[in-house]
């Protein structure tokens, strides 16, 4: 059965109201109709089994049949920091750590970030990527979205560490450790910030930082991965041992 998402403002007592974005994709994409069983997401861990009750005006609406609470997609919540990247690399690191089930993403502009956009270019920049963890949230089963932040200065985003447990950056640095060793000192850690920088990497002054700040400097392995693929493998590493 297919997934849809709906905001939580638009479920009332025993009845939701799809928007007209996703009432397209409802009547015209997956061709459903009146008396259909359909499953709809809030974002904030409700999922609901229901039947379309009305079609009108490209507007759905769903009579409630079964409302579910569901659990966290993990106990250890993992933020991502990322640098933003070229092109639209973002959107694709927006949607595997979303599928990875990441809690909190902070896009950033470090010193060797080249995209650099303000105003109603950013905002436009922000709200595709919030989009594209839906749509990545619809095809996984996850029932919570990511926060998505407003674009940060390295700076901003580093007098947050002191809300997390603990918090990992990936880099080239010659103080940097093997991952697995740095996890074993924060294998009770229940709220982690991994920090990912742009193809460039870090400066060597942002990762000094950083490691002020109380970050661990780690390595992925041998091989320079490429900024979306090492977002994508710190979460997954992550996922892996502090779930074991």
């Amino acid at each position: 059965m297919s997934r849809f998402y709906v905001k939580p403002e638009f479920i009332q007592e025993n009845k939701i109201h799809i928007d007209r974005i996703e009432s397209h994709h409802i009547i015209d994409v997956m061709r459903l109709s009146e008396g259909d069983l359909i499953t709809v997401f809030d974002g904030s861990g409700r999922e609901f089994e229901g039947k379309i009750s009305s079609v009108a005006n490209k507007r759905v609406a769903i009579d409630i049949l079964k409302t579910s609470e569901v659990k966290k997609t993990a106990e250890t919540g993992i933020s991502l920091a990322q640098a933003i990247p070229k092109k639209d690399k973002m959107n694709l690191i927006v949607r595997g750590v979303t599928e990875l089930g990441v809690r909190r993403i902070l896009p950033v502009e470090s010193a060797r970030t080249v995209v650099r956009v303000t105003g109603d270019r950013m905002k436009h920049k922000v709200e595709r990527w919030r989009k594209i963890s839906v749509e990545a949230a619809k095809q996984c089963g996850r029932t919570e979205l990511p926060e998505i932040r407003d674009v940060a200065s390295f700076k901003m985003m580093l007098d947050e560490i002191s809300g997390y447990d603990a918090a990992i950056m990936p880099c080239l640095s010659k103080a940097s450790v093997a991952i697995k060793s740095a996890l074993k000192k924060i294998k009770s850690a229940k709220n982690v910030l991994v920090i990912i920088g742009p193809e460039g990497g870090f400066t060597e002054e942002e990762i000094d930082a950083a490691g002020k700040k109380g970050a661990a400097r780690v390595t992925l392995g041998p091989l320079v991965l490429k900024s979306d693929t090492a977002a994508v493998a710190a979460i997954s590493i992550l996922n892996h041992e502090l779930s074991s």
